[in-house]
């Protein structure tokens, strides 16, 4: 089965301001909106669309989106992609046998950055089989009800902005929708004798990146029209959450809208800076800049580039 839906998310703009053409930018989405200021400058109006999508991975990033094909190749019925000259195509996901296998040979294909990530993915394969279980333990709780779709894309135009925002939400039925991030296991500091052992990240609320996850969650709830509940799955090799509005305050809609009014907020002030500069490569000006964020860690020679821009290096 096949479906199509036409890429209109820009149709409803009457008049596309000069800067949407200069910049190359003609939407949000809820990572850039939740990114550093300094980060999404530096991704979306400096590099271009191909050169993003060279930016390096590490080896979690890897394992979650390893982690997400096992989420669809084992509850979903549909997958949106995109194709090109039609859009966004719903494809039915067959029936699968060896889904263990065929994940683990995708996470084979990766190549490590250096030696600590190739120590950090090791430490993932061995793990690999008891996440498998977990996840499918966990999104079996949830209880979502065929069809299950993955990857559709949804849109939002928050108040007073110019450009409209996309997500692609991970799993979702007629009533629920479901977002899930994954945890991994964290070196730590090396003992007497010179060695190290990994340790499961606890998955209580209020971790390093909960703020970003909940507000992702808070678009695709208000994409959706309020109709259907949210939930955020979050995982490590042998535990997982689901947080829900019945257990998590952060996920009650009137504390989703705030969130929501929070990406409004850096959406209408990146709109009048893109306007403020139109085109010209000063936007760095009106942008704040942290490279002693752990974002930058792993960004190699960009980081030093991105630090030229601002002068600071």
């Amino acid at each position: 089965m096949e479906a199509i839906l036409k890429d209109d998310f820009l149709e409803n703009i009457k008049d596309l301001p000069d800067w949407v053409e200069l910049y190359k930018l003609n939407h949000w989405s809820p990572s850039q909106l939740n990114s550093m200021d300094c980060m999404w400058g530096y991704k979306y109006l400096y590099l271009t669309q191909e050169q993003r999508r060279q930016l390096p991975i590490n080896s979690k990033m890897f394992t979650g989106v390893c982690l997400g094909d096992m989420a669809q190749l084992i509850f979903g019925n549909y997958l949106w992609q995109h194709k090109i000259g039609k859009g966004l195509v719903k494809l039915e996901i067959p029936s699968q046998r060896k889904i263990f296998d065929k994940i683990l040979e995708k996470f084979n294909t990766y190549e490590p950055a250096d030696e600590a990530d190739k120590a950090q993915h090791e430490v993932a394969r061995l793990g690999l089989a008891i996440s498998f279980q977990t996840l499918k333990n966990g999104i079996k709780e949830i209880g979502l009800t065929s069809p299950i779709e993955c990857e559709r894309c949804v849109s939002l135009f928050l108040d007073g902005c110019v450009l409209p925002t996309i997500g692609r939400i991970d799993l979702e039925d007629e009533t629920n929708i479901v977002e899930i991030k994954t945890k991994h296991r964290k070196k730590n500091k090396a003992n007497k004798y010179g060695t190290s052992s990994y340790s499961l990240p606890k998955l209580n609320e209020g971790y390093m990146g909960w703020d970003e996850h909940i507000s992702q969650v808070a678009f695709y709830y208000f994409a959706c029209n309020e109709k259907k509940k949210p939930h955020l799955f979050v995982m490590n090799e042998k535990d997982y959450k689901i947080f829900t509005p019945e257990n998590c305050e952060d996920l009650k809609p009137e504390n989703l809208r705030k969130r929501l009014n929070k990406l409004t907020l850096t959406a209408k002030r990146r709109e009048r800076v893109l306007a403020n500069h139109a085109g010209k490569n000063t936007w760095h000006q009106d942008l704040h800049a942290n490279f002693g964020h752990y974002f930058w860690k792993n960004m190699g020679e960009h980081k030093e580039i991105a630090m030229k821009l601002w002068g600071l290096n």
